[in-house]
């Protein structure tokens, strides 16, 4: 659903069906029509690899494609496709990777328009089977919940925006923390979803999956939009599109919120531009940069005795200096070189700086009278080269299509870990400060072979990781001043396999067999000299189908993921739990339906379970049913020359267990927006939480005791963090 701010009324949207679906020029036997929504893959006008024309645009096609992904084609076409007319908006396709499994699927902007996108987690929300809870205030990275894993801050969920990664290596509030409030919701083209583990391609981190972000801006122009909402949220996004390419954007949000309840407001502003070009002979070359910045309170947590008792309110914050500050700065280049073929090979080199001061108490007066409030900082630099190409091959007379890659990425950290007193902020004891340099160094590779309606697929991954380490604080002995300090090193490689049989039962359907190990990077600060650095394993398989087609498309499969030698981190209480071999199974179905002209449906579900192999024990905050509904629709009012939107999405999280046999409660929450839009103006209403349900974000059990005269007390108590209440906002946009 474009909303209010979709194409101008009367404008067509048109786009072209893919001749190959593996990005070398082949045309596979009975290949699906499209992936579950995936936008199609580049090729020319004339396959001439191939040797085939490309089928024509049907005609209900206009009315149901996704608008493709902004992202540079992965195969540069021989010829530019032709200038549409005056009052038609073009459409300019992009490449993506074809999907191999069962789970894999692409989210358009249709979809995303269809419920309101204010944030980071309203757009991570449409992810099939994911959960992103932000119970620590707006500047914190979300902690995500995704096939039976409980991700932390992304320690199993890759994140890629734009082609720049977002988890970060050794993060000192946790391992692989992937703070995504730096994307301005607008600017989200697509959402590629790679659920498992199972492609080559996929890095660190991938273990429940991998979820990559396109950006494009959506309308040629010049566009303002500003929000004035609930307590004192107001927010200006300005968005400049010079040309037909969505993939040419530059766009600055500005934000503020006094927030629902106390610690709770936050400030931010972020820019993000990107541009393509084309440098002539065949190249063509993508630029992307951007900076953000913000301060944020944090509420912290509510214990629920205190609730009963009416000592504390719902929305009660705990102590009031809890809360940080974040700033990121990145830049991308990337360089399609000239087609020769069917080999096409893109180089990208990208660089991030980004800080990170954070302030918590989750436990109150419980292991210090003076409070044990914790401060941590993180600064982290990122550079980082890589390969891709693809091409055909011939095999005893059949075409093998390959995918090769190769990359490095250098990590500088620095980051400190201190005790202050609740009383004036002041520390009264250091904990952590170290030094880091983490280097990983990768190269995959990937085939599939079609034969008749089979096609095997088979990969593999290495991945090398060097590590430094100098801790200032090891060894310290206050009755000496010498002997404080230790460095040490480790390294260690990651050997994976993956591997995927497809049989194509229509034109349209296929059934789907993958495998995938993945890996997890260690926290670099639990390393020993000499020590071989040990990847947390990870062996998944899916067992699924697929159905791809203009108006419905849908998708449904088993997994299951061994994870040895696995943990969990408390980040509420600070402590790591090792709990050996773990086993995540489950089933996951979504669908994406565009049934008539203006209406668009995009439903999921997930069941999942997680536990410990030896004991069968059940594991904490994993999520075991998420469902997820974005319905939108469309509707042109020709007696007033206007478009009218109308969109929901709904969003159901089953009972999570918690240690010590509790259990979260339901969520259920339903958001909900209207748009009207004539000519260059259009309004919009967004309402989320429409139903106003007092429900939890965060739910913990563990001991505490935040008041100080009180007993102390190792009783675990419940503890919740409370999710927003009902919150409308209106937004004017100016188109021009």
């Amino acid at each position: 659903m474009q909303s209010g701010h979709g194409q101008p009324i009367g404008a067509e949207s048109q786009s072209t069906p893919r001749a190959s679906d593996d990005g070398t020029g082949e045309a596979p036997p009975a290949p699906p029509a499209n992936t579950a929504g995936t936008p199609p893959d580049t090729t020319p006008a004339t396959n001439s690899a191939a040797g085939e024309e490309p089928p024509p645009v049907p005609e209900n096609a206009r009315a149901s494609t996704p608008e493709p992904s902004p992202e540079p084609p992965a195969f540069p076409p021989e010829a530019a496709p032709p200038e549409a007319p005056a009052k038609q908006r073009s459409t300019v396709v992009r490449g993506t990777r074809p999907a191999r499994s069962a789970a894999e699927v692409t989210i358009g902007r249709d979809i995303l328009d269809t419920a309101p996108r204010l944030n980071a987690v309203d757009v991570l929300r449409v992810v099939p089977g994911l959960v992103a809870s932000q119970h620590s205030g707006e500047g914190k990275a979300q902690q995500l919940f995704l096939r039976g894993f409980d991700a932390i801050h992304g320690q199993d969920v890759e994140l890629n925006v734009g082609g720049l990664p977002v988890n970060e290596v050794s993060h000192i509030h946790a391992l692989g923390y992937a703070d995504t409030n730096f994307i301005i919701p607008e600017l989200v083209q697509s959402l590629e979803v790679t659920e498992g583990s199972y492609r080559a391609f996929q890095g660190d981190f991938a273990v429940a999956g991998t979820v990559r972000m396109d950006l494009g801006a959506r309308e040629q122009g010049v566009e303002f939009a500003g929000t004035l909402g609930q307590y004192g949220q107001r927010r200006l996004v300005v968005t400049v599109r010079p040309g037909e390419d969505p993939g040419t954007f530059a766009a600055l949000e500005l934000g503020e919120s006094d927030g629902f309840g106390p610690q709770r407001g936050h400030g931010r502003a972020a820019l993000l531009a990107q541009a393509h070009v084309d440098l002539g002979h065949g190249l063509s070359a993508r630029v992307l940069g951007g900076s953000y910045v913000t301060r944020f309170d944090s509420p912290g947590v509510v214990r629920e005795d205190d609730l009963e008792s009416g000592r504390r309110s719902f929305y009660s914050g705990s102590f009031a200096r809890q809360g940080g500050t974040v700033s990121r700065h990145q830049f991308l280049i990337g360089v399609d070189l000239p087609r020769e073929g069917t080999a096409r090979t893109r180089l990208e080199a990208f660089g991030i700086l980004s800080d990170l001061r954070l302030r918590n108490n989750f436990t109150g007066y419980r292991v210090d009278d003076r409070g044990d409030g914790l401060e941590q900082t993180n600064g982290g630099s990122t550079l980082g080269l890589r390969a891709e190409h693809r091409r055909q091959v011939l095999v005893y007379g059949q075409p093998v299509a390959l995918e090769l890659g190769l990359g490095g990425r250098r990590d500088g950290i620095q980051q400190t870990q201190r005790r202050y007193r609740e009383t004036d902020g002041t520390f009264f004891a250091d904990e952590v400060d170290a030094d880091i340099t983490q280097t990983d160094v990768w190269g995959y590779a990937e085939a599939r072979l079609p034969v008749g309606r089979w096609a095997f697929r088979l990969g593999g991954r290495a991945d090398a990781l060097g590590v430094e380490v100098f801790d200032a604080l090891a060894f310290r002995d206050p009755r000496f001043y010498d002997g404080q300090g230790y460095s040490r090193s480790a390294f260690g490689v990651h050997w994976g396999a993956k591997a995927g049989v497809e049989y194509s039962l229509t034109d349209t359907w296929a059934l789907f067999a993958s495998y995938g190990d993945g890996f997890r990077s260690p926290q670099a600060r639990s390393l020993s000299e000499g020590e071989r650095a040990p990847f947390v394993d990870v062996h998944g398989a899916e067992l699924g189908t697929r159905s791809d087609g203009e108006r419905l498309s849908f998708q449904a499969s088993v997994f299951g993921s061994q994870v040895a030698d696995d943990f969990f981190f408390d980040h509420t209480v600070g402590t790591t739990v090792f709990t050996g071999q773990t086993l995540r199974t489950g089933i996951s179905a979504a669908l994406q339906s565009r049934p008539l002209p203006g209406l668009t449906a995009a439903l999921s579900g997930t069941l999942a379970n997680a536990t410990v192999t030896k004991t069968d024990a059940k594991l904490p905050y994993f999520a075991p049913l998420v469902a997820r509904a974005d319905v939108g629709w469309e509707k042109p009012l020709s007696a007033i020359g206007s478009l009218l939107s109308l969109g929901t999405g709904l969003t159901l999280i089953g009972p999570r267990p918690l240690p010590y046999d509790e259990f979260s409660h339901t969520v259920f929450l339903v958001d909900a927006e209207a748009a009207l839009r004539r000519g260059a103006l259009a309004l919009r209403l967004d309402v989320k939480n429409l139903l106003n349900t007092r429900w939890r974000d965060g739910e913990f059990v563990y001991s505490s005791r935040f008041d100080p005269a009180a007993q102390p007390s190792l009783v675990p108590a419940r503890h919740f963090t409370a999710g927003a209440p009902r919150v409308a906002s209106l937004t004017l946009e100016v188109h021009l």
